[in-house]
């Protein structure tokens, strides 16, 4: 897989402390106009003469391509533990609110429409869990009423400033439970760590025990204080 070995120079972190599940968009599919009209009043649709949509147009008049978003691939850039996409990228300067659990998966939900349709927003579950200066939000797929074989999705982090406004959208290359700072450590100083012992071959093994030692770590540190 494309996300493995090459994706562990790439990291850095966030999660919360208590997650709040949601169904994936309840019985119907999800509104992209609806979505849009929510989260980015700012933006319009382009389209083409034919009708056809062809980008999205911030109040600042960027454009988000809107026939190339299905070929995107979230990719590592130069930080560390995450994935980003040109999606994730234009979502992030937007201004976004996302004060509440159901605001943080709305934009996770606006994103996976716009990348994949409503189908695949219609057969997912989204939760959210705050943390200090943002939210994660895990996606699962709804293998109740859509079994199949499914590949995992990755949780997606939320960053915001003092006035709940989305700074920055980006996907983690793990799974942690806890906070940015313990798991950008974790996994850097795993990281470091392993490559010295046989250039890293089991940097994912030892790296998944470590967030998990972290985690419980965090959680008894949250219940005493």
């Amino acid at each position: 897989m494309k996300h493995q070995f090459f994706s562990l120079l790439t990291f850095v972190a966030i999660f919360p402390f208590g997650f709040l599940s949601l169904p994936a968009a309840g019985a119907d599919k999800p509104d992209l106009k609806g979505l849009i009209q929510q989260y980015l009043p700012a933006c319009r649709v382009r389209a083409s003469e034919s009708g056809n949509a062809q980008a999205l147009v911030s109040g600042a008049g960027e454009a988000l391509d809107l026939t190339k978003i299905s070929k995107e691939n979230p990719e590592p850039k130069a930080a560390p533990g995450y994935w980003y996409s040109p999606t994730m990228d234009f979502l992030s300067r937007q201004k976004v609110q996302a004060n509440k659990a159901e605001q943080a998966t709305g934009v996770i939900q606006l994103l996976h429409t716009l990348w994949r349709g409503p189908d695949f927003v219609q057969k997912k579950l989204y939760r959210a869990r705050s943390f200090e200066g943002g939210w994660v939000v895990e996606v699962d797929h709804d293998f109740t009423n859509y079994p199949g074989s499914i590949q995992e999705i990755m949780p997606y982090e939320l960053l915001v400033d003092h006035d709940h406004t989305l700074t920055q959208l980006r996907q983690r290359c793990y799974f942690y439970q806890g906070s940015a700072s313990i798991y950008t450590n974790t996994v850097i100083s795993v990281y470091e760590r392993e490559k010295k012992i046989k250039g890293g071959i089991h940097y994912p093994e030892a790296l998944e025990q470590e967030l998990r030692n972290a985690w419980n770590k965090e959680k008894d540190a949250a219940i005493r204080n």
